[in-house]
């Protein structure tokens, strides 16, 4: 099975499986598409019609996608594991997960973009927003007991337009 972006398409490897095999019919082979609702996909079919796995879908959605470090990672891993099994005769799925949990990856993929450590430049924005902030932050919590009289402090104005 194959899943992408919540449609899962299912190919069938049995004997029946070739040119023969009808779409849809998992036991002569064919494919098999399960949808999910159509509400997950970001727009909502028109009435009536349900929606149909194209290509040209598939394709849009597979050059949206980075799957460069996952084919790197696939292309490096594939020909050891295949090694590993056949090397052991493992057939455990547990044994082959023991494997790559023992595996590195360094160098294999691709470096982070580093942290860019900036310094703070002040300005008369970023100034007067931390003045009202700190101003508020001590006028709050210096209620009980009263610092300050309430009645004379003003920490923002409203000012009302009359549209008449």
């Amino acid at each position: 099975c194959v899943c992408v972006c919540c449609v899962c398409v299912c190919v069938g490897a049995g004997a029946g499986a070739g040119a023969g095999a009808p779409a849809g019919d998992p036991a002569a082979g064919g494919a098999v598409v399960q949808e999910a609702p159509s509400h997950v996909h970001g727009a909502l079919p028109p009435s009536g019609q349900s929606f149909v796995v194209s290509q040209e879908w598939l394709r849009s959605w597979k050059d949206k996608l980075p799957l460069q470090p996952c084919l790197r990672l696939l292309q490096h891993l594939l020909p050891q594991v295949e090694h590993f099994c056949e090397s052991s005769g493992v057939t455990n799925e547990g044994l082959v997960t023991e494997f790559l949990c023992g595996t590195t990856m360094v160098g294999l993929l691709p470096v982070p973009h580093p942290i860019l450590i900036r310094k703070y430049q002040p300005n008369e924005y970023t100034n007067l927003w931390f003045t009202t902030y700190i101003w508020g932050v001590i006028y709050l919590r210096s209620q009980a007991p009263p610092l300050f009289d309430s009645n004379q402090i003003k920490l923002f104005t409203i000012t009302f337009i009359d549209s008449a």
